[in-house]
């Protein structure tokens, strides 16, 4: 662990404590002897892929990779070359697929979601939801998720040792719940299918079992959306608005409005969730960090861009290319499938003073957490305040927290998930 403190009103506290238990946030390691395969799920629950990472980002050009079936695929690494793939949707499309694991004929949804979709489609889709997703509106949220978010707060307060992940495992629907118009008795099975949706928790499961795993939790999230749907869900709530979208895609062949709700609820409940989790294992490991939180009257919005900056709980993003281009100095065919690994993005040197310290206040922070250009985030002001409730709330309830086990990792590369939180919790 490295400290500098620069002054008494406006300490420049930077952490960078490199944890063994935490293979996705510690400090980097040598990883001359480390396969430079991203594919490779198994290996984001146990390795420091934020050292793969660096050392291709030293190499020229986009990486060229190779799935396990044999699909290829090129890799951005560096923040440029990310930002380059992500500001272009014209040229890399999102209408294919967002993550590597699903390849194929790619996503069901492609071309029907709002993730999954470019313009012209893709900004007539968000203007459906646009209202719910202001900065504005956020606010006018802020009320009802501090008294709930206080409510899980209370179940488990006084308990002195527990895991974080089951105990709070409703925490990201005291956020959206109410948003997406899901019924308060079932958001504890719905934050548990949206992890579990996203990878692998158990290293001991055959890839088999992960499957039907998988699949389980997928039917569980679609059967939740589909009875809320069919309920007349508020027309203020993101449910609520969904059938909007069937008219908008204008495709009959598909059920465009269950799509979408699947779409928001599976990108607003494992990021902020994960954020939190990853932000907890660094302040409960890092004496000097909690006490400079503890001394802030409220968190404001530096701390959570660096929380997000530094968790980065989606690792990649793919995008295919539409048409001949190169980046990087790196031919790009049309047909090409590119991963922009965010994660790493947000570790650059070239961009980021001291990239493996996380600094509480880090001014500028040219994050890529929320993606970027017209697929940046829609959520992102409602995930904001979450997070910074979050962090007040227990800033306000705990005095001291310590890790009481190892983490557990999801396994997947593409959520950087926390699965198992063991902490020890000493309440005010």
């Amino acid at each position: 662990m490295r400290i500098s403190l620069t002054g008494p009103e406006s300490p420049d506290l930077m952490s960078s404590d490199p944890m063994s238990s935490d293979p996705m946030t510690s400090d980097p390691i040598s990883s001359d002897l480390l396969s430079s395969d991203l594919y490779e799920e198994s290996q984001y629950a146990t390795r420091n892929m934020h050292s793969v990472w660096r050392d291709l980002r030293k190499s020229d050009g986009l990486q060229r990779q190779r799935t396990p079936d044999g699909q290829e695929f090129l890799a951005a690494l560096r923040h440029a070359d990310v930002f380059e793939v992500l500001n272009d949707p014209g040229t890399f499309s999102s209408a294919y697929s967002t993550m590597l694991t699903v390849r194929g004929d790619g996503d069901v949804a492609a071309g029907a979601a709002i993730h999954l979709t470019d313009p012209p489609l893709h900004p007539e889709i968000k203007r459906v939801f646009t209202p719910l997703m202001t900065a504005q509106a956020a606010q006018r949220l802020e009320r009802g998720i501090t008294d709930r978010m206080s409510e899980l707060f209370d179940t488990i307060r006084g308990r002195e040792s527990f895991d974080f992940c089951e105990a709070m495992i409703t925490l990201p629907m005291t956020i959206t719940g109410l948003l997406m118009g899901i019924p308060q008795e079932q958001w504890a099975v719905t934050g548990r299918a949206t992890v579990r949706a996203m990878g692998g928790v158990n290293a001991a499961e055959s890839e088999r079992q992960r499957r039907i795993d998988l699949f389980e939790a997928h039917t569980t999230i679609m059967s939740v959306l589909g009875n809320v749907l069919e309920d007349a869900p508020p027309a203020d709530s993101v449910s609520g608005r969904c059938p909007a979208t069937a008219e908008v895609v204008g495709d009959p062949s598909r059920d465009v409005p269950l799509l979408n709700a699947y779409a928001f609820l599976m990108g607003a409940n494992p990021t902020v969730p994960q954020t939190i989790n990853q932000t907890l294992i660094l302040l409960a490991g890092d004496e000097d960090l909690w006490s400079w939180f503890t001394r802030q009257e409220e968190t404001d919005q530096r701390f959570v861009d660096e929380a997000l900056r530094w968790a980065s709980p989606v690792n990649h993003v793919l995008r295919r290319a539409t048409a001949d281009t190169v980046v990087a100095g790196t031919e790009v065919p049309a047909g090409s499938l590119v991963s922009a690994w965010i994660a790493s993005a947000n570790r650059d040197e070239e961009v980021f003073a001291d990239p493996f310290r996380f600094v509480p206040d880090r001014a500028p922070n040219r994050h890529l957490a929320f993606g970027l250009g017209v697929h940046r985030c829609i959520g992102q002001h409602v995930a904001a305040i979450g997070m910074k409730i979050f962090f007040d709330l227990w800033r306000k309830n705990v005095r001291s927290v310590a890790l009481d086990g190892d983490p557990k990792h999801l396994i997947s590369n593409f959520l950087n998930g926390v699965v198992c939180l063991p902490l020890a919790v000493d309440w005010k």
